[in-house]
């Protein structure tokens, strides 16, 4: 309205008196529009069931309408967010940490891999797997089995334990969703699990999540109809949560989402580092927000063969992303920050960015995951999630080294590489990523760091180490041993080796992949000297001495026949 003086309202407590009856009223005429209709063409009224037939999809989504009349109003109550028409505080609802999980990666899973994922998900403190569901029947019953074991393992855990729950994210790149037939069939599907009592829920809703689908027809109906018999089915209402790739105002004004998703916000969208200024559009619009975060992106998939899926680009992430992006989560203000972090990924090996380890099937990608250890991402991730989300204090009484890298230069060329160079392949810097964690009271700590083919050639850097803090640091590096040493005024305390980087000539293809390794030490632990470099093998994944080994799991059937629908970005890699 845009006349001078403004419509007269009534009063609010008489609005919220009517409200109840104007809502029966408009349900009880769309019924009745409904019936009408049936008996002058000569048919029964029918009854509302599961078995999706159009009529009863039809009155459902003239129930729905109805109920999207009344609640969506300005200043009246809106379902999707829980919100009365005031400004949206996250300092009010509970965050979670949550991580991206491929059930297109789980074609040889048993009962057993399950067991191992669901445990090692928890010991990240991870309050939910996000399963990102394709077209294909058996990764539908991979998803029926870890809602089963997921169940199993919240009815039987202690008070004060935290098991992980699960939510799905439909992959609309690959998930059929023109016809009335696809939302029907694909609604079916979802709706027990989730029912399940393992569904992660935001309130009393579970929630449902998406990876792209903005276009998504259904028949004309669209995402209200699709929506619509899902709630029926579920006789519930869902939180709508997707990862649409539209506007920050795209988001606000569609009254059936809940919250608002942004997959490409966990990278830099050009050669800079990571920046945070992306998600202050989508923290503005008064739903919940779920942040993109993520350790590195490479993907290097050809256009001929088995898995042709025509991908091969990297995005920039050598410059302490991990870190940087928690640490720009993290200064948000309580009341104006997102309400949920997704990690991408937990295992979406085909672009790198897995934080778990690898098992099941591995479709194309073994050539660039093979001895990729990624153990310092997932203990990266409990770290910093525990932070966020508990506020527990950033040090311990523990020394902590976490160190990742490329193990060739940017720069090398390989001409017998079929796929040719990554796409942006520039935008890489040749660094050693180092994250310290030191405990307070120790005198005078350093970090001595040693890369080259010998110990009188190479890189030597000795750096301060903040005590009682984190540090961060980019070392250049060079072909050759990776090695360090961790000591303070009292002597040494981690002497470590990482994978050794290669020289050009023994590369075979292009890896823009990461090794990661972890080290761990009681603040009293003290050392002899360190071996020269030289003296100490470079180990397949990690060696640590004078703390204890990170807990592994061993590597999967890697290279099964499995599917993946390879998440290409919305704007494909940037240039």
């Amino acid at each position: 309205m845009h006349a001078s003086v403004p419509a007269a309202r009534p009063p609010a407590n008489a609005t919220a008196a009517a409200r109840p009856f104007i809502a029966f009223a408009l349900l009880a005429l769309a019924l009745y529009s409904l019936l009408a209709h049936w008996e002058q063409h000569g048919a029964e009224a029918p009854k509302f069931s599961t078995d999706g037939s159009q009529v009863a999809f039809e009155i459902n989504m003239a129930a729905s309408k109805a109920q999207e009349a009344v609640v969506t109003g300005t200043g009246e109550v809106d379902i999707a967010t829980g919100s009365s028409g005031s400004k949206y505080n996250s300092a009010k609802h509970p965050r979670r940490v949550v991580a991206h999980f491929m059930l297109g990666n789980t074609y040889p899973f048993t009962e057993s891999d399950w067991a191992r994922t669901l445990h090692y998900a928890e010991k990240t403190s991870l309050d939910a797997l996000v399963l990102n569901l394709g077209p294909e029947e058996w990764q539908l019953e991979q998803a029926r089995v870890a809602y089963k074991l997921a169940e199993t393992r919240i009815d039987k855990a202690g008070r004060h334990e935290r098991p992980v729950r699960l939510f799905l994210s439909l992959d609309m790149n690959v998930l059929p969703h023109k016809t009335l037939e696809d939302a029907h069939k694909l609604a079916m599907h979802i709706a027990p699990l989730i029912s399940s009592h393992a569904a992660l829920r935001r309130g009393h809703h579970p929630i449902l999540s998406t990876f792209g689908g903005e276009d998504a027809e259904w028949g004309k109906n669209g995402w209200p109809g699709f929506i619509a018999e899902v709630n029926r089915l579920v006789r519930a209402q869902i939180f709508f949560w997707p990862g649409f790739f539209v506007s920050p105002e795209e988001f606000k004004n569609n009254p059936l989402v809940g919250g608002s998703f942004v997959w490409n916000s966990a990278w830099p969208d050009g050669n800079h580092p990571i920046r945070h200024h992306h998600d202050a559009p989508f923290l503005d619009i008064g739903k919940p927000y779920m942040a993109a975060i993520s350790p590195l992106f490479f993907t290097h998939y050809g256009k001929t063969g088995q898995f042709a899926f025509d991908k091969n680009w990297i995005y920039r992430s050598d410059d302490l992303l991990y870190p940087a992006r928690w640490g720009g989560i993290m200064e948000y203000k309580k009341e104006k920050a997102p309400e949920m972090v997704q990690v991408i990924s937990w295992n979406d090996y085909g672009e790198s960015h897995n934080i778990g380890p690898v098992m099941g099937a591995e479709p194309g990608s073994t050539a660039w995951t093979h001895r990729m250890n990624h153990d310092a991402f997932r203990e990266m991730t409990g770290y910093y999630a525990r932070r966020w989300r508990d506020g527990t204090p950033h040090v311990n009484d523990e020394f902590i080294v976490w160190m990742w890298y490329r193990t060739h230069s940017k720069n090398v060329v390989v001409k017998h590489d079929p796929v040719g160079r990554p796409q942006n392949a520039d935008w890489a810097q040749d660094y050693v990523n180092v994250v310290v964690i030191c405990p307070k009271g120790i005198e005078s700590p350093r970090l001595e760091f040693h890369n080259g083919p010998d110990s009188k050639t190479g890189v030597h850097r000795d750096i301060p180490i903040a005590s009682g803090d984190a540090t961060q640091t980019l070392f250049e590096f060079v072909p050759g041993h990776v090695h360090f040493t961790l000591k303070s005024k009292a002597g040494v305390h981690i002497n470590g080796t990482g994978h050794e980087i290669l020289p050009n000539h023994r590369v075979m293809l292009y890896n823009f992949n990461m090794w990661s390794g972890q080290w761990l030490a009681a603040s009293t632990t003290v050392l002899d000297p360190p071996a020269k470099p030289e003296d100490t093998p470079a180990p397949e994944t990690h060696i640590v001495v004078g703390g204890h080994p990170t807990d592994n799991v061993d590597e999967g059937s890697a290279g099964k026949e499995g599917s993946t629908h390879g998440h290409r970005p919305y704007m494909g890699p940037p240039s």
